[in-house]
């Protein structure tokens, strides 16, 4: 029976992100379903059909009323995303390299690129559909959490992982099927990863220059909230300014004694 509503408060999860981070848009919920009948099941979710992982996570960043949007696995047109998310079989022309021939110098290099990538489908279909929407809108009990960020902002919440007991973000990052590869990373491992949003994220996902990904497992939201309160002392965003020194200027464009009487 799919879990529609989700026991932890992830509406107020993603206010005390937002607010530690301020964050420019939604959190975003990722659930992955074994049967594409749960869709149905999804609370106000609109199903597409001719759609991408990173066109979906676009919808939840910025549709807030209308951001809860899901996908059978027939309805992905992105074969590195399907793979990544586990809604098929990686292909033999995708996990053998000829698909990266685009990005890399020869089949050997393109293969190198598929089996260090997060790839939930490397050796079977594990799912059917996947659902994405606002995190606040608690329609959602996620997987994984995505958050689009600044650089400062993904600082912020490498500090706040880190709080508990000191874990280390170690991300794989090879340029291709960003989020994707993130979304399978953070659920095989459990763990945060930070990523460069690829070129199908800027193109189809509306993804802007300054923007970094982080994803991470739901079981971690906790520790990241709580990581958040704990440094914010300290490791506030926007960082602080250190400002406890005189200032200097020239000669010239500083008030003379005179004109000060």
């Amino acid at each position: 029976m799919l879990p529609v509503v989700s026991q932890m408060d992830w509406k107020r999860i993603a206010g005390e992100i937002r607010r530690y981070c301020n964050l420019a848009s939604a959190p975003v919920a990722v659930k992955l379903l074994e049967q594409a009948k749960d869709l149905s099941a999804i609370e106000g979710l609109r199903q597409l059909q001719d759609t991408a992982p990173c066109h979906m996570a676009a919808y939840a960043r910025y549709y807030k009323d209308d951001g809860v949007v899901g996908a059978s696995a027939e309805g992905m047109k992105c074969v590195w995303g399907a793979a990544c998310t586990g809604l098929m079989r990686s292909p033999d022309r995708l996990s053998e390299g000829e698909l990266a021939w685009r990005y890399a110098k020869d089949a050997e290099a393109g293969r190198h690129i598929q089996e260090v990538m997060g790839v939930l489908g490397a050796r079977e279909k594990l799912f059917d559909a996947m659902a994405m929407g606002p995190l606040d809108a608690a329609a959602l009990d996620p997987d994984v959490v995505v958050l689009y960020v600044t650089p400062a902002q993904a600082l912020r919440l490498v500090i706040a992982y880190a709080f508990e007991s000191g874990d280390e973000v170690r991300s794989v990052i090879t340029g291709q099927s960003s989020l994707c590869s993130s979304i399978a990373h953070a659920y095989q491992e459990r763990n945060l990863v930070v990523d460069l949003p690829c070129v199908g994220d800027r193109m189809f996902g509306l993804v802007q220059e300054q923007e970094m990904l982080v994803a991470f497992h739901h079981s971690r939201a906790e520790q990241l909230v709580e990581g958040l309160r704990a440094t914010e002392s300290f490791s506030s965003h926007p960082f602080k300014p250190f400002l406890r020194w005189q200032v200097i200027f020239a000669p010239d464009m500083e008030p003379r004694r005179t004109e000060l009487e």
